[in-house]
């Protein structure tokens, strides 16, 4: 496996502008929302990955495939989301997954049927369900000056002494080359996704349980997804689950194989 090549910060502001390979087709809007631009991340459904999984440290090590798919919408949350399904093969077992994906304004949002489920759920007393979004900023758009944002926060500080909180957020580490085992992938977008968290213990109750984990994310355009290497916290959070432990291996998700539907210049809703 190549090691990631680092790529001079020279132009941080522009997040995506400097394509990994030659421009997409551009794309008129007409004053209507488009439902696919290739430019931030492939949502035109047929749009595949095929991606290597290898995983280290806490909870053992082996390797995986990983095959994601747009294969269609899905309305919630007053948005309009592209369906991405994910099906990952680990250790002789597989499971699927699904993420919703949407341009904004400010970038590439992504959302999942738990964040979606949430927003239905009523209050919780002592527990600020409000502080969880029903989407988040995965990828800032060109020019948009967004070096780091805010995904989750949630802070509870009803026990005297004994701050609990769960924090998540998104940081951009400018325009890099990635070298993969498929090519090298040129000017991608370094994403660094964070969880910082200190929860009760239950084994411990006197050692609060405290996380500190990271993981880094490579987007090209108009590829998407290319790389990522970090934390296996963070790719627990992405594919739907919770970390509650005090120690993680890493994980390492390298595409192999993608097949990108191209966005029609006049294609317009």
């Amino acid at each position: 496996m190549r090691r990631l090549m680092p790529f001079p910060l020279l132009l941080p502001v522009l997040l995506l502008l400097a394509a990994c390979t030659d421009d997409a087709p551009p794309v008129s809007t007409d004053g209507r929302m488009i439902m696919a631009d290739a430019h931030f991340y492939p949502t035109i459904q047929g749009s595949s990955w095929e991606y290597s999984i290898d995983t280290t440290g806490a909870g053992g090590s082996g390797s995986g495939i990983a095959r994601s798919r747009i294969t269609g919408i899905y309305e919630g949350d007053t948005f309009t989301y592209a369906v991405q399904v994910n099906q990952i093969s680990f250790g002789g077992a597989s499971e699927i997954d699904s993420l919703y994906i949407r341009q904004a304004e400010d970038g590439v949002r992504i959302s999942s049927p738990g964040l979606q489920t949430l927003s239905g759920l009523p209050s919780i007393p002592n527990f600020p369900i409000d502080d969880i979004p029903t989407e988040f900023l995965a990828v800032p758009a060109a020019g948009s000056f967004q070096a780091s944002w805010e995904i989750i926060n949630i802070e509870i500080n009803t026990i005297p002494l004994f701050p609990i909180y769960y924090r998540v957020n998104g940081s951009y580490r400018g325009l890099e080359d990635v070298d993969t085992d498929l090519r090298t992938f040129r000017d991608c977008a370094h994403i660094v996704l964070s969880i910082e968290a200190r929860l009760p213990n239950f084994t411990n109750p006197s050692v609060p349980l405290l996380i500190d984990e990271e993981a880094n994310f490579w987007f090209s355009r108009p590829q998407g997804l290319v790389a990522a290497d970090g934390s296996s916290a963070i790719f627990t959070l992405l594919r739907g689950g919770i970390p509650l432990s005090a120690t993680y291996g890493t994980t390492r998700q390298e595409v192999t194989a993608m097949d990108i539907v191209q966005p029609d210049p006049f294609c317009i809703e």
